[in-house]
């Protein structure tokens, strides 16, 4: 069965209760209807907020997961009441919040170039949320210079050498949607994504 690499991140800073972490352990196991190409399962996991930590535990993840994986969607959470998707994840982070660790962004230094942006379409993307009963949806170029953009990148890096798509997605605080709301827009989103994966 192929697979869709679904990561949330851990408790942050003053984010006591991280959504996206809660639903990546909600979805994880959920079988997906794939069309054509049959069901996807979504296979969920935590990250660590950690510069160094993260990347490495999303590609021990993909490794683990073989040739089978259709997609890597990441989640994080923002202070906004939209899910907000991501365009692009630069190979430079400002952001002067340090992670779980202590480390700061500005120490991280990547090759490549300097950005890389999701091959999926944002504006079907963004109907899909809506169908499956997102009020907020909103697209954005900056994904913030912390946590939320060094995973994406290294998402969208995997996903060019295993010719999948990759994207992120912002979601809110539980503090303006509850994590049972946010599980309900996430996972029609994700079927749908999976249908159009499947052909």
């Amino acid at each position: 069965m192929r697979t869709l690499l679904l990561t949330g991140f851990e408790p942050f800073l003053d984010v006591q209760l991280n959504p996206s972490g809660e639903l990546a352990r909600a979805l994880d196991g959920a079988r997906l209807g794939g069309g054509a190409g049959g069901d996807l399962e979504v296979c969920g996991r935590v990250l660590p907020v950690a510069f160094e930590r993260a990347p490495r535990e999303l590609e021990a993840a993909l490794d683990e997961l073989g040739e089978g994986v259709a997609a890597v969607v990441s989640l994080g959470v923002h202070r906004g009441n939209a899910f907000r998707l991501e365009e692009r994840a630069r190979s430079v982070f400002q952001s002067t919040q340090p992670d779980n660790d202590g480390l700061l962004g500005a120490a991280v230094e990547l090759e490549g170039p300097p950005e890389r942006r999701t091959t999926l379409d944002l504006e079907r993307c963004e109907q899909w949320l809506r169908e499956a009963g997102a009020a907020e949806v909103s697209r954005s170029s900056d994904a913030g210079g912390y946590l939320c953009e060094r995973i994406y990148r290294a998402g969208l890096d995997a996903a060019q050498e295993l010719h999948v798509p990759a994207l992120f997605l912002h979601v809110p605080p539980v503090e303006l949607l509850s994590v049972a709301q946010q599980e309900q827009v996430v996972r029609g989103f994700l079927k749908a994504l999976c249908l159009h994966l499947g052909g």
